[in-house]
């Protein structure tokens, strides 16, 4: 498949491909996070400009989640489906949500990625984020079950 990527905010009939998207790329929910379903719906709700997709022929293949704090800006669950990876729609995607994230004024931007995933970490070096070394990432749950 190839084509021009439309780059666009999330809608409710993309949930399926998003998840879809989410479970091919290892991003699925946790015990912590919830179901990926859920967590998509409670974001669409809170910032929908920031919630996208990607789509070519009309066909869900790229997403990236946007957020923010009041002071800093997250981005969270970059994927590109794995037949077009390399192909420049993750840098799309990214690209579209700083800039949208500058258009509201938010000029500092963190995100998380795993330790063993060495193509993200490449990948947002690439992109001229930079590793900070310093913090370490704690996480508590409010709800009892397994972590």
């Amino acid at each position: 498949m190839s084509g021009d990527l439309i780059v666009r905010p999330l809608e409710q009939a993309d949930v399926p491909s998003v998840v879809g998207l989410y479970e091919e790329a290892g991003l699925g929910g946790s015990e912590v996070s919830g179901a990926p379903e859920q967590e998509v719906l409670s974001k669409v709700e809170r910032d929908p400009d920031l919630f996208l997709v990607g789509e070519v022929h009309g066909e869900v293949v790229a997403t990236v989640m946007g957020t923010w704090d009041g002071h800093r800006g997250r981005i969270k669950r970059l994927a590109v489906r794995g037949d077009l990876r390399r192909a420049g729609y993750g840098r799309r995607m990214v690209a579209e949500l700083e800039r949208r994230f500058a258009e509201r004024g938010i000029t500092q931007l963190r995100l998380e990625v795993w330790a063993h995933n060495s193509g993200g970490l490449a990948f947002w070096e690439q992109m001229g984020y930079v590793l900070e070394p310093e913090i370490r990432y704690f996480v508590r749950s409010l709800v009892d079950g397994p972590d």
